[in-house]
């Protein structure tokens, strides 16, 4: 034994000679599920099933499963959207506890093979070790482990944009079958136009003995107001809209016809402007319209649409259809009031949703009329007021100018850097300990589960082929509803800003009031107001304040310091 040798055994040794090596630390993970959409939860690569093969890897591999998160969305598309996946990671970086992330295979983590490198090495920086049950390890140190994990995530993309492809491929395929029997067209779902209903037909059974069912569309017979639905749409676009009735006059006669709203509980001219758009007349006139929209809405040119005839009952003729678009054309608009547009360019500071009714909930738009410019109730231009009631209106000069006075009188507080770090933190903590013991969106997510439940046990009504199925979905809802029922314990320690942090973050303020452009001010406004309502019958404007995301690295959102209220 070398003099070095002996020197490290003593040093490690105890008074009886023996040597001693440090215990290693346990692994403390956090397990993550996702599958990309409803019908992949309801597949044999469910969240229950990924979870269990987790567990079983972790049981092995002697790693203490410490937290289980999971949730439906794609991996593939806008990160704002996955909440459950960006607070977990949120969460494990604040645990000091945490120093893995255990994962069925890294496309469940993200199929963006760029966005999935960047994240888990971001995590390795903070000790962080994102694993995979089923994908090739990837931990030797050696130069070969770069290649490998290249090649898994490259491969994870690359399957993905395939799934894509072959599913516009497959409903733009559906959307030219005819089923034998009845001659139309299947559909590729989403609600039927007004006028028409999905009928249902089951066309033979999948691989695994479960029915597989093809939607068409029918006409609709529901007797409303005396006459069948789809004799009320034929009405509206043949005998009104043809003849140069207005948004307005439509809206105002299924209103007073009493005819069920598409949406909300009123009609609007929203409504009517989409139902007179010409993709949706060539569906009136019997015609399949798919690929017209992008993924972001913008409506695609014509030469890319997938048009099929006769694809389904027609209510309107191609010369109804012709005689609607330039009736619309013809017609000379008397514009006594322009709402605010909805776009980032938008003049108004507070429009996009951040300004509220608080009487029914209605977004508050800019509105400009002789006398001046206001914000009022989305139900004052869309709807003459129905769902609410007499409008308010608010001089987009004094709402702007109250709220902003607001902003900066909570971030002039960095005058004091420490007390305004401080109160920031103290922030922090309440809001993390409350959203930490809640799982995000658990009541919508309870309702999605219960929708599931309540079809599943209608289709076993129906007479459902496959009962064993739908009896064990049913047990794994319910064990899914039991989970976003049950409360969370916190863990770790909330995450805490720097008076540094601080301090840039008023810098960046101040440039933005004075330099920037509408679409950042926006942005300025809503990451510090949680909510900004009108109280119309008192006159009075709320405004709640909140901690900003920077400040809470975009882990938990809610409203905080004192609110302020001011009156018209």
């Amino acid at each position: 034994m070398s003099a070095a040798q002996d020197l490290l055994h003593s040093l490690l040794g105890t008074e009886d000679g023996s040597r001693v090596d440090p215990e290693p630390a346990p692994v403390r993970a956090y397990a993550w599920a996702r599958v990309s959409s409803d019908g992949q939860a309801e597949r044999g690569d469910s969240i229950h099933e990924q979870l269990r093969q987790i567990r079983a890897y972790a049981e092995k591999s002697g790693i203490e499963v410490v937290g289980e998160f999971s949730e439906i969305a794609s991996a593939f598309q806008k990160e704002e959207r996955r909440v459950e996946f960006h607070r977990m990671l949120a969460q494990a970086k604040t645990d000091p506890g945490v120093t893995a992330i255990l994962v069925h295979d890294f496309s469940r983590f993200s199929r963006d093979s760029l966005l999935a490198r960047t994240l888990i090495r971001d995590l390795g920086k903070v000790g962080i070790k994102v694993m995979s049950v089923t994908d090739p390890r990837t931990d030797t140190g050696s130069s070969a482990d770069v290649y490998i994990e290249a090649f898994v995530h490259a491969k994870n993309e690359a399957h993905s944009r395939d799934i894509a492809f072959h599913t516009i491929k497959g409903c733009q395929a559906n959307a030219q079958t005819r089923d034998p029997e009845t001659g139309w067209c299947y559909t590729n779902g989403g609600q039927p136009l007004w006028g028409y209903r999905t009928e249902q037909l089951q066309r033979g059974l999948d691989k695994r003995g479960r029915p597989i069912l093809k939607s068409i569309w029918v006409l609709d017979d529901t007797v409303v107001a005396g006459r069948p639905t789809h004799e009320w749409i034929r009405h509206c676009l043949v005998e009104m809209a043809a003849r140069g009735a207005s948004l307005n006059e439509l809206r105002d006669f299924c209103e007073e016809t009493r005819l069920p709203a598409r949406r909300k509980a009123h009609w609007g001219c929203s409504t009517w402007n989409a139902l007179l758009q010409p993709y949706v007349l060539l569906k009136y006139c019997g015609h399949g319209v798919w690929n017209v929209h992008t993924k972001t809405g913008a409506i695609r040119p014509s030469s890319e649409w997938v048009v099929v005839e006769n694809a389904h009952p027609a209510i309107i003729t191609p010369e109804e259809a012709r005689a609607i678009v330039e009736a619309r054309r013809q017609r000379t608009r008397q514009v006594f009031f322009q709402p605010g547009g909805r776009s980032r360019s938008s003049p108004y500071l507070l429009s996009g949703g951040l300004f509220k009714c608080g009487r029914c909930g209605a977004n508050m738009t800019g509105l400009r009329v002789p006398r001046g410019t206001y914000y009022v109730c989305g139900s004052l231009p869309y709807r003459r007021g129905r769902g609410c009631g007499t409008g308010v209106y608010v001089p987009v000069e004094l709402a702007e100018r109250e709220a902003i006075a607001g902003l900066r009188g909570l971030v002039g507080h960095c005058s004091d850097p420490k007390g305004f770090t401080r109160k920031v933190n103290e922030e922090i903590a309440r809001l993390w300990q409350a959203s930490a013991r809640r799982e995000p969106a658990a009541e919508g997510k309870v309702e999605e589960v219960d929708a599931k439940i309540a079809s599943i046990r209608k289709a076993i009504e129906d007479g459902l082929a496959d009962a064993s199925w739908a009896n064990s979905r049913l047990r794994e809802l319910s064990v899914e509803r039991q989970r976003l029922t049950r409360p969370v314990t916190p863990a770790g320690k909330p995450p805490q800003i720097t008076v540094d942090e601080a301090m840039t973050y008023r810098r960046d303020v101040e440039r933005l009031f004075q330099h920037g452009t509408m679409a950042e001010r926006k942005q300025l406004m809503r990451a510090w107001i949680a909510e900004m309502k009108l109280a119309p019958e008192r006159r009075e404007i709320e405004i709640i304040y909140r901690v900003p995301e920077p400040f809470m690295n975009k882990m938990v959102a809610g409203a905080g310091f004192e609110p302020a209220t001011f009156g018209l």
